[in-house]
């Protein structure tokens, strides 16, 4: 296999980079950066609004058994439902900005009306959805305080309550530490040379001592 010369390679190549999405001196339209951020405000409320009603038709479902924890869902669907509403107010902002471009540029705008028309007709339907959303979940809500007020619906017992085991170190105090302490190192090892310790051998198997020439005497009675 041969490799090629660079004077051979095409020039302005950079190895294994990707190509430019636009050709280099062509500038994207001033308009598309808030587009872009209209689509993704009005993609982000539709992702809330779809999770703050789950929680509430949860909520319903667990109302008779657990009408504090439907009490709680409820209020995050709430919070949801507020986040949404900022969203479609920050679009609101882009959608104005939008408009603003395409009439210092009329020129780039091409089929930039008819998107615009498309997103403000969607910008509409979700403040429908939202209003519609919010005001089903904060009568069913101030239904179930009510209820928990009047006694129709029995709290039940806080999860909080239940008695849990948790395992905490139990830390040496300095002083008793420092009381228990032996002062001299053969006593603070002392339990483990101990344990160490072999165990006597017995009577039987004992040698006598070796001599000063480094060998033990022989035994005179298995000579006899």
């Amino acid at each position: 296999m041969t490799k090629t010369h660079h004077s051979t390679a095409p020039k302005g190549a950079t190895g294994n980079c990707r190509g430019r999405r636009r050709p280099e001196g062509e500038r994207r339209p001033e308009w598309v950066r808030p587009f872009r951020r209209v689509q993704r405000a009005l993609d982000a409320s539709v992702r809330l609004l779809n999770a703050s009603v789950a929680s509430a038709t949860r909520s319903g479902r667990i109302l008779t058994r657990r009408p504090v924890d439907s009490s709680r869902r409820l209020e995050h669907a709430e919070g949801r439902l507020a986040l949404a509403s900022a969203r479609l107010a920050y679009a609101a902002r882009e959608l104005a900005a939008t408009t603003a471009c395409l009439q210092r540029e009329p020129e780039t705008a091409a089929d930039a009306p008819a998107l615009l028309l498309a997103e403000t007709q969607r910008w509409l339907a979700m403040n429908l959805s939202v209003a519609s959303a919010a005001g089903t979940i904060f009568t069913f809500h101030e239904n179930v305080l009510e209820g928990l007020r009047s006694g129709v619906l029995v709290a039940e017992r806080d999860r909080d309550r239940r008695p849990r085991i948790i395992l905490a170190p139990r830390p040496t105090f300095i002083r008793a530490f420092l009381v228990a302490r032996q002062p001299r190192v053969s006593d603070r090892i002392s339990v483990v040379l101990q344990r160490r310790r072999r165990a006597p051998r017995p009577a039987a198997v004992s040698v006598p001592r070796r001599t000063s020439q480094g060998r033990a005497p022989p035994f005179f009675d298995c000579l006899l």
